[in-house]
C-alpha cells in the first residue's frame, strides 16, 4: 500500500491496455482477504455524504448550459465493504440535488468478480435529464474491464471509453468525453474529442486525475472530473492521509486545482477499498456547476 511518503514512479499512461498481472498476484488477494475480514465493522448507516457545490468558469458556454449541474460519483467499490444500501442512498440523494448529468467516475467494485452482484442495480438508480455516463477504474481492471462495462451498461449509464457524447441545448453543444483507466486501460484522450469544433465547451472524465499531466499540447479540456485517490481514505493526527495513489503526492488529491487552461476536480469519492473507514475524511457527492465566463471569476 502507498503511504503518505512514497508515491507511484512517474510513467505516462498507454494507448493499449496492459493488463494487471501484478496486482491480480499481489493487491486482490491481500485485499479480498482484508475487505472480507472488516466488512462486518462497517457503519454505513451512520455516515455522513458531504455534497459541495463547486462552480468553475468556462470559455465559450452557451446561455442554453449557464448554471448545467453534473453531479460527480467516484469510487463505489460496491461489495463486502461498500453495501448496496448505502449506495442507494448516494442514488437518492443525488436525485435529491436535480443534475443535469450523471457522472459515475470509476472503480465500481473492488476485489472479486462477486461485487457484480447487484451492481446493475445500483447504477439503475442514477437518472438525470441527460442521462448518466460512466469510465472505467483500476480496480474494474482488476476484476475485467469488459465484465464491469458490461454491467455498468446493463444498469443504463453510457460507457466513455476514448468517447464522447454531445449534449445539446436547442443549437448549443457541450461535449462530455471519457478515457479508459490511467494505469491499466487503453488512454487516448486525443481521439475522445474527435471531431468536436473547437469552440464547444468539453468536459473529460478520467478516474485518476494524473492523466491531467499527460494531455496532448493544444488538446482543450474546459474541465476534467477525477476520483482514484479516495482523499487519502483515512487522515491520521500527525501524519496525514493514510493512502495517496497518485505520482504527484497531494497536488491532485481532492478538490478544485486550475492547470492551464483546464479546472480539475478531484473527488473523495463515496465508498473505501478493503477497509470500510473514512476517519476524518467523509464520502463525498460534488455538484459541478458550469457558469459562463462572461459572468466574471467565480470566488
Amino acid at each position: 500500500m502507498i503511504g503518505p511518503f512514497f508515491y507511484p514512479r512517474r510513467h505516462p499512461p498507454a494507448r493499449e491496455r496492459r493488463p494487471p498481472v501484478f496486482e491480480r498476484f499481489t493487491k486482490m488477494p491481500l485485499g479480498w482477504v482484508v475487505e472480507r475480514l472488516a466488512a462486518p465493522l462497517a457503519r454505513w448507516e451512520g455516515a455522513q455524504l458531504e455534497t459541495p457545490e463547486v462552480p468553475i468558469v468556462v470559455r465559450d458556454l452557451a446561455p442554453g448550459f449557464e448554471g448545467y449541474r453534473v453531479a460527480l460519483v467516484s469510487d463505489l467499490h460496491h461489495g463486502p465493504a461498500v453495501p448496496t444500501s448505502w449506495l442507494e442512498r448516494v442514488a437518492d440523494r443525488a436525485a435529491e440535488l436535480g443534475p443535469d448529468l450523471v457522472v459515475l467516475a470509476g472503480d465500481f467494485v473492488s476485489y472479486a468478480r462477486s461485487d457484480l452482484d447487484g451492481l446493475a442495480h445500483v447504477v439503475s438508480r442514477f437518472k438525470a435529464r441527460d442521462g448518466v455516463v460512466a469510465v472505467l477504474g483500476n480496480h474494474d481492471h482488476w476484476v475485467g474491464p469488459d465484465a464491469v462495462g458490461a454491467v455498468v451498461e446493463q444498469g443504463g449509464a453510457t460507457l466513455l471509453l476514448n468517447q464522447h457524447r454531445l449534449i445539446r441545448r436547442g443549437p448549443a453543444a457541450l461535449a462530455v468525453g471519457g478515457v479508459d483507466d490511467f494505469s491499466h486501460g487503453a488512454v487516448r484522450p486525443d481521439e475522445t474529442f474527435a471531431g468536436v469544433p473547437p469552440d464547444v465547451p468539453r468536459l473529460l472524465v478520467s478516474h485518476n486525475p494524473d492523466l491531467i499531466e499527460y494531455l496532448p499540447a493544444g488538446l482543450r479540456v474546459d474541465v476534467m472530473l477525477s476520483g482514484h485517490t479516495h482523499n487519502g481514505q483515512a487522515h491520521l493526527p500527525f501524519i496525514g492521509p493514510l493512502v495517496v495513489p497518485s505520482q504527484f503526492a497531494g497536488r491532485y488529491m481532492h478538490g478544485l486545482t486550475q492547470v492551464g487552461s483546464t479546472s480539475v476536480y478531484v473527488s473523495a469519492g463515496v465508498g473505501t477499498a478493503a477497509i470500510p473507514f473514512r476517519w476524518g475524511n467523509p464520502p463525498e457527492l460534488p455538484l459541478i456547476s458550469l457558469i459562463s465566463a462572461t459572468r466574471g471569476t467565480v470566488p
